[in-house]
């Protein structure tokens, strides 16, 4: 077996990120034994080798969050229907799915189709789980409402624009530069304004007589935050993400206090460890229908075998990257 350890927390992953070949364990239990097809190089597997995530590396760490794979062997007590079946690999940040072959727990996977694309599946289990929740669990939102977002060119900004759009909620996208509102003008949001000096004036222009009944923020910054409030209706509200700063973002105290605005939080983990295995199945299929259907798509800039790994993770940290980088195990064995 061969996969992708983290030997030491924090500095280059050049040099603390290496391949191992170890013998392929059996698996035992309800455990299963997944060929892995395709496995992306997100910014949260890079936060979590720098040991700035929810989840702190117990190195040697097995690296990789999600997924899409063969089920090519069960444990004892594992449904056995699983076996040859394509399923997706849920995060744990412990499994490591940047490997040729994971045993993973039955719980941690989910049954999809054959005709899907791999490497949007791969993408699946994370980016648009976040955009989906985002979008159901903290808000009711019907056609015609409108939401907010930062981070709009993002993978998740991508996700959330594409199903927001399908369900006939209309997008407002802050971005930082014009060449990213071009791309999200494209992708189908509503309205794009470039952040900055000056932003509550473009906001309050591109709404008009309409307010904000959710903003999804990833910046971590309170002074964007302070400038979009406003535009929040009264009782809205804004869901942090993730945080590109690495600071914690903060309403003003009149829009906290008087107009009833709340600021809450997601975490994938906590998502997936909290909602029935029903739903969860229920979901996952649900978005696998529309990777197929070409409803849910990011672009992908590159994929890499493993041991390509040093010119992979330099090329997913690269500043002005336009898609997704991600380890394809199972075309560099096949080739």
């Amino acid at each position: 077996m061969s996969h992708l350890i983290l030997t030491a927390v924090g500095g280059d992953l050049g040099e603390t990120v290496s391949l191992s070949n170890d013998s392929v364990p059996a698996p035992t239990g309800d455990d299963l034994l997944i060929a892995v097809e395709a496995a992306p190089v997100n910014h949260a597997d890079v936060l979590f080798a720098a040991g700035w995530f929810g989840v702190y590396p117990d190195v040697p760490a097995a690296l990789g969050a999600e997924g899409v794979g063969r089920v090519i062997e069960a444990g004892p007590q594992a449904d056995r229907s699983l076996l040859g079946r394509r399923v997706l690999i849920l995060p744990t940040f412990a499994h490591g799915t940047w490997a040729d072959r994971v045993v993973v727990p039955a719980r941690q996977v989910v049954p999809v189709g054959d005709s899907a694309d791999a490497l949007q599946l791969a993408m699946l289990p994370v980016n648009p789980a976040t955009a989906h929740a985002l979008l159901n669990d903290y808000v009711t939102l019907r056609p015609g409402d409108w939401i907010g977002l930062n981070l709009a060119n993002s993978a998740v900004g991508q996700y959330v624009i594409a199903l927001a759009k399908r369900a006939g909620v209309r997008t407002l996208a802050i971005v930082r530069r014009e060449k990213a509102a071009a791309q999200v003008r494209e992708l189908g949001a509503d309205a794009v304004v470039l952040d900055g000096d000056g932003l509550e004036d473009r906001l309050a222009k591109a709404l008009g007589d309409h307010r904000l009944r959710l903003f999804l923020e990833g910046t971590g910054s309170s002074d964007q935050v302070a400038a979009v409030a406003g535009s929040v209706e009264t009782g809205g509200s804004v869901v942090a993400f993730s945080s590109a700063t690495g600071q914690s973002p903060a309403l003003p105290l009149p829009d906290l206090i008087y107009r009833g605005l709340s600021l809450r939080s997601f975490f994938i983990l906590n998502w997936i460890a909290t909602t029935p295995r029903q739903e969860l199945e229920k979901i996952y299929g649900e978005l696998a229908e529309l990777v197929e259907q070409g409803v849910l798509r990011v672009a992908v800039e590159a994929t890499y075998p493993l041991h390509q790994h040093h010119e992979a993770l330099a090329h997913a940290q690269r500043p002005g990257r336009s898609g997704k980088i991600l380890f394809t195990p199972g075309q560099s064995q096949a080739q």
